[in-house]
């Protein structure tokens, strides 16, 4: 998988009315698909519903960062 980057997913997931902030490294081609993944790795660990997870920004990092 050569072609794929990291990027870094930021936003905020609301637990029990409470909003914690959380930041997720995640390889993929694009920075669409960084965010879904981002979106199934939360729903599934944390059984969170996707109108549960905001994400504010997805952005390209280096792979030594």
């Amino acid at each position: 998988m050569a072609d794929e980057k990291i990027f870094l997913v930021e936003g905020e997931i609301i637990e029990k009315r409470e909003k914690k902030p959380f930041s997720k490294k995640v390889r993929a081609k694009t920075a669409g698909f960084a965010a879904e993944k981002a979106l199934c790795f939360f729903g599934s660990k944390n059984k969170l519903k996707r109108n549960r997870i905001m994400i504010k920004e997805t952005k390209e990092v280096k792979e030594n960062a």
